[in-house]
């Protein structure tokens, strides 16, 4: 994979897949058991509603990659500004928050935006070799442990050479639920990963045991 401008659907991949031990679970699930997370109105919600990035934000993700069961931590490290670090196994992704929407942050430029205002079923824009797509504004999901999540925003890039479509799922309120990657091989396309939350802690509660 190369190491320069790696497109943000593998900055959230890569770490987790090297993340294969010694992390924790967090403590504290999404949902108390009752209604699905986000279950209320929706609103008009903005990217920065689909993933908080306030100092204190853990998630836990299963990750299941060529067989392999991992485990992968993530943590918002700081917030300065319009821009947020979040510490990713051994790597450290860096965002900027901006009025239209939330990108990875390339040094000091903006770079491919991860989701992108105005949030709206069908809304577009390009991606480093592709293009991204809202497909869905009001997807449900139950996750184990995790719990159940409504109203969630479901992003779709699709990227060439080789040709691959990457499927993120993002509950209000919580961040990324649910993640799937499926890479073409031949005339057919063939899901190489997928992951999900686990767990997740905010700001001011438990941290990981």
């Amino acid at each position: 994979m190369p190491s320069a401008r790696v497109p943000p659907v593998y900055r959230i991949l890569l770490p987790a897949l090297r993340a294969l031990a010694g992390f924790a679970v967090m403590g504290g699930c999404a949902t108390g058991g009752g209604a699905p997370s986000g279950s209320g109105p929706r609103g008009e919600l903005t990217a920065v509603d689909y993933y908080p990035l306030a100092p204190g934000w853990k998630w836990a993700y299963d990750v299941e990659k060529d067989g392999l069961n991992i485990l992968a931590t993530y943590a918002v490290l700081e917030r300065s500004g319009d821009v947020a670090v979040v510490q990713a196994g051994d790597e450290r992704l860096t965002y900027a928050i901006t009025p239209d929407g939330i990108a990875q942050k390339e040094l000091d430029a903006v770079g491919d935006y991860i989701i992108k205002n105005p949030v709206h079923p069908g809304s577009e824009w390009p991606v480093t070799g592709g293009r991204a797509k809202i497909v869905s504004v009001d997807e449900r999901i139950s996750l184990e442990p995790a719990g159940q999540f409504a109203n969630c925003l479901v992003v779709e890039v699709t990227r060439s050479d080789p040709m691959r479509v990457a499927r993120t799922t993002y509950a209000p309120g919580v961040g990324w639920v649910a993640l799937e990657l499926q890479v073409q091989e031949g005339q057919r396309f063939v899901t190489t990963t997928r992951a999900h939350l686990r767990a997740v802690t905010k700001p001011g509660e438990d941290q990981f045991h």
